[in-house]
């Protein structure tokens, strides 16, 4: 062997990769075959159980959230459909409980108003009987006043009137005659006992008419009369509409009270 002038000599070392076909090949390589089929299978298995798990997970939680979501549901169609029994029921008990109330009512308003027509017709009455005694104490101390009433009356009727026919109670009549009042010379008077004082009868070739005093005022007092009981009457219907609306006010007072637990009930 030749020794290089430095005074070293080369050294190899041997590979560290032994080559293919070695001896100790097939037992490793059968070695890595089996590890890689183990790490396969528990690759699999843990994608199986990842999986399974995750399966659970969901149909878990799908049915909780369902059971809630049909606990919502249940008890907003449970609380409306028992809102809505629940008022028809009470709009029955009402309807119900109120049907005496509504008797009394229609008895005491027509006992109202029998007792109203009452006391106006002897307010007609009072004032007419009154009215009477002033006309006939005014006619009494100025008689003169027939004849304007006969005046008017003529004026009235259809037609020239050559003879007129003056009918006057006596009493009337001699009170007249008492005063000397020229009368015009177509007019002849004539006492009638079946005459009130200030009554007045005129009678023509043409017409007849009723010219005293108290026709005049019974038509006054009918006029009078009707206006009262068309009020009257007036007054009733109203007072009967505002019951009414009244008693339909009931039902949505009820509904507002009802809608705050309709809310919360859905809500909660």
């Amino acid at each position: 062997m030749t020794i290089p002038a430095t005074g070293y000599r080369l050294h190899r070392f041997p590979p560290l990769a032994q080559p293919m076909g070695a001896p100790g090949d097939a037992l490793l390589d059968g070695q890595w075959q089996e590890s890689a089929l183990d790490l396969q299978q528990k690759l699999e298995q843990g994608f199986a159980q990842g999986l399974e798990q995750g399966h659970q997970e969901g149909f878990r939680q799908g049915v909780e959230q369902g059971k809630q979501q049909g606990l919502i549901d249940g008890q907003k169609e449970g609380f409306q459909s028992g809102f809505v029994t629940g008022e028809q029921a009470g709009r029955k008990e009402f309807n119900a409980a109120a049907k005496p109330l509504n008797e009394l009512f229609t008895q005491l308003s027509r006992w109202q108003a029998e007792r109203e027509q009452q006391q106006r017709h002897m307010i007609c009455e009072l004032v007419q009987k009154v009215a009477q005694q002033v006309i006939r104490a005014e006619l009494t101390l100025m008689p003169q006043q027939i004849l304007t009433l006969v005046d008017e009356t003529l004026e009235a009727l259809p037609g020239k009137s050559e003879k007129v026919t003056v009918q006057l109670n006596p009493h009337d009549l001699e009170r007249i005659r008492q005063i000397n009042r020229e009368l015009p010379a177509h007019w002849k008077l004539v006492a009638n006992n079946e005459l009130a004082v200030g009554g007045v009868h005129l009678v023509t070739e043409d017409a007849e008419a009723d010219a005293g005093c108290d026709s005049r005022l019974q038509a006054c007092m009918d006029n009078v009369k009707q206006h009262l009981l068309d009020e009257s009457s007036a007054e009733r219907v109203s007072d009967r509409l505002v019951a009414v609306e009244d008693i339909e006010e009931v039902e949505p007072m009820l509904d507002d009270d009802l809608n705050p637990a309709e809310s919360e009930a859905v809500n909660g």
